[in-house]
């Protein structure tokens, strides 16, 4: 991929976007805000034992049907993605499975995955919405941003994340329409209120119905301290197995470097949910990353840029294969 053509190219602002009064002077400020809240609310969750509100007290059984089927949801919408790029329908699903079983077949798959799974896939779809109305200015995107994260969260507390790793992205992605005063507080509160909503209105069903807030099974509870030396060391070893997201991210930092920022922020969000004591287990950090490399492919691909990257994603099942992460 020597022309590291598959960037990040976005449209400056939607047609119908009118020119900005003023620029929001604050509007980074409030984006990285919302990172300490939703990290509070999980290790908050974590400590009293619950992981997922919806799947914890599901038959494992159903969980296990559950994931299957938003294993092929994960596939189609991000093989889907590609193809609208130019990739073959055949290579497009090798690019973004391939990975992924590497990882299944190179270590095995925990339980407590499960619910993680499925959270990360709704995250996925999220994001084709939230890119739609962050860049493009489509309120219908907004609409599937906000409350497919909503979903995402009630199935993973830990999605939370994710969903903060979306706003403090807003800046750095998000068109001329959104970079007016008080722009960014309202597409703040479209991508955050559904979830944080979610997670509010579950703790008071709790706390009406089974008199406490929190319950469930017993998961292993957060860190007393934050510890930011081993989140960076256990996301950057998972990062040696995910050539794409770095291949990728070069790419991106090359050709539309405004935007590397918000590429990097899914890695940031993986070392502080670790930092805290929330721990990552190796398939969902590498489904994560190869869906954000591919969601970074917004430009049409030659045919040597896709050749590229199948030899990419081939590469790094062997390397998954050969060095266990």
């Amino acid at each position: 991929m020597a022309s590291a053509s598959p960037l990040v190219e976005h449209r400056s602002a939607s047609p119908r976007a009118r020119p900005a009064d003023g620029t929001d002077r604050w509007r980074w400020l409030r984006a990285l805000l919302i990172l300490p809240l939703s990290l509070l609310l999980i290790t908050q969750a974590r400590r009293q034992g619950v992981v997922s509100p919806l799947l914890d007290r599901l038959d494992p059984r159903l969980v296990e049907a559950l994931t299957a089927l938003a294993t092929g949801m994960f596939c189609h919408v991000l093989a889907g993605r590609l193809h609208r790029h130019g990739i073959p329908r055949l290579a497009a699903p090798f690019v973004v499975a391939g990975p992924g079983l590497a990882v299944c077949a190179a270590a095995p798959v925990a339980a407590a995955d499960l619910p993680a799974v499925i959270g990360l896939v709704l995250v996925i779809i999220a994001l084709g919405g939230y890119l739609r109305f962050v860049i493009d200015g489509q309120t219908l995107g907004g609409f599937v941003a906000g409350t497919t994260l909503a979903a995402a969260a009630v199935c993973d507390l830990v999605t939370l994340g994710y969903m903060a790793a979306f706003a403090a992205a807003v800046p750095f992605v998000a068109g001329a329409w959104a970079r007016q005063v008080r722009a960014t507080t309202a597409i703040l509160a479209v991508l955050a209120f559904p979830s944080v909503a979610v997670y509010l209105g579950w703790l008071y069903v709790r706390w009406r119905f089974a008199g406490t807030a929190f319950g469930g099974p017993s998961h292993p509870g957060p860190a007393e301290a934050v510890d930011l030396a081993r989140g960076a060391v256990t996301v950057l070893s998972a990062l040696g197995h995910c050539l794409m997201y770095v291949v990728i991210g070069v790419a991106v930092g090359v050709r539309r470097r405004s935007a590397l920022p918000a590429y990097l922020l899914p890695v940031v969000v993986l070392v502080a949910l670790v930092a805290v004591g929330v721990p990552q287990s190796a398939l969902v950090v590498n489904l994560f990353l190869t869906a954000v490399a591919v969601t970074a492919i917004r430009a049409p691909l030659s045919r040597r840029e896709w050749a590229g990257l199948t030899a990419l994603a081939a590469g790094q099942v062997v390397l998954t294969l050969t060095w266990s992460p």
